[in-house]
């Protein structure tokens, strides 16, 4: 089997998977176009979104004449194509029979109008629309007509598209070795990509509430840093504060359970049942001050909450579970 993960690289999934799916016996490739201040490793990575129209387009018509005759399955993430964002590609591949996947990670599909009618608090309550819904719209219609299979990072997006099923989201676990935990806590870290959506303001005030408590410990927030260094400061961390609004926790909690560090998201009650004994430490925008309070406090549990994170980790992140979940789909789909 020959598989394509492109044309994103988003959160590292697309060159971790395919990392995983070689050490199976797949011949997969990773190939990203998207620029990231994230510097993941994909196999191949010509930055044609940076380009103007006309380089850019002859930039992916090539890209489509490299691969089409290469791969069996194309993994689509962020709902482009090699031809994004319009994906004028698409139909060739099924014309030509190949398997289709294509792999939801945000905004690229979630339904802002839905989630803001239907929840109080979701990913999308704060956030400055940057989504476009038609093209949101034309995504999904054309990935009913083409795609054999669709995938979500996290189950909010399921309300977005139902017909999907959630893979929980890989992590390269030789890249985080678990660090010792201190008695005595030094730094508390979070990590937005987006402020609005992980609810950062919120997080900053309960930082300000708790200073004055914890003089020896830094509160300390990092945005657009490359994954390397982020990876560094996740290691010398003490508590990691995800996010305060999706009801799931991201890819940074991952890392951070991965490092055997406690990690603090709210998370929605519904979802629940797709976490069990996962040690994600539950919190809200009202209780974070008082929750990190009480974990900052407690070393025993911190320790803890370190082991089983990084257990846990092991058990439903690692990218050779998530590769063979990823394996079996393509198999369900007819790929050979």
């Amino acid at each position: 089997m020959r598989v394509l993960h492109a044309p994103s690289e988003i959160a590292g999934q697309p060159s971790i998977l395919a990392r995983a799916l070689r050490d199976l016996g797949v011949e997969a490739w990773s190939l990203a176009t998207n620029p990231t201040f994230a510097q993941y490793s994909p196999d191949e990575h010509p930055p044609l979104d940076t380009l103007t129209p006309i380089p850019r387009y002859l930039g992916y018509a090539g890209l489509v004449a490299k691969h089409i005759g290469r791969h069996d399955v194309f993994h689509f993430h962020f709902g482009r194509t090699l031809i994004p964002p319009h994906n004028f590609d698409l139909p060739l591949y099924r014309l030509l029979g190949k398997k289709i996947v294509f792999h939801y990670h945000g905004c690229d599909v979630r339904n802002r109008a839905h989630m803001l009618a239907t929840h109080t608090r979701a990913t999308c309550t704060e956030c400055e629309p940057f989504c476009i819904p038609r093209r949101q719209e034309r995504i999904l219609r054309e990935a009913r007509r083409h795609a054999h299979a669709e995938i979500v990072s996290t189950p909010d997006l399921l309300e977005s598209v139902p017909a999907a099923r959630q893979v929980h989201v890989a992590a390269w676990l030789p890249d985080y070795v678990p660090q010792p935990v201190r008695e005595t806590p030094k730094l508390v870290l979070h990590a937005p990509t987006n402020r609005l959506i992980k609810g950062t303001r919120y997080v900053e005030a309960a930082f300000e509430q708790l200073k004055p408590k914890f003089p020896g410990v830094e509160f300390r927030i990092v945005e657009k840093t490359a994954w390397p260094r982020l990876k560094v400061q996740m290691a010398e961390c003490d508590v990691f504060v995800d996010q305060l609004f999706m009801g799931w926790y991201g890819m940074v909690s991952v890392e951070a359970m991965a490092l055997a560090r406690p990690a603090m998201a709210t998370m929605r009650p519904d979802f629940e049942p797709r976490a069990v004994a996962c040690p994600v430490v539950r919190t809200s925008l009202e209780t974070l001050a008082g929750d990190l309070e009480a974990l900052l406090r407690d070393a025993p549990r911190r320790r803890a909450l370190g082991e089983a994170g990084r257990a846990y980790v092991e058990r439903e992140h690692e990218a050779h579970v998530i590769a063979r979940r990823v394996l079996d789909l393509y198999h369900e789909i007819g790929a050979r």
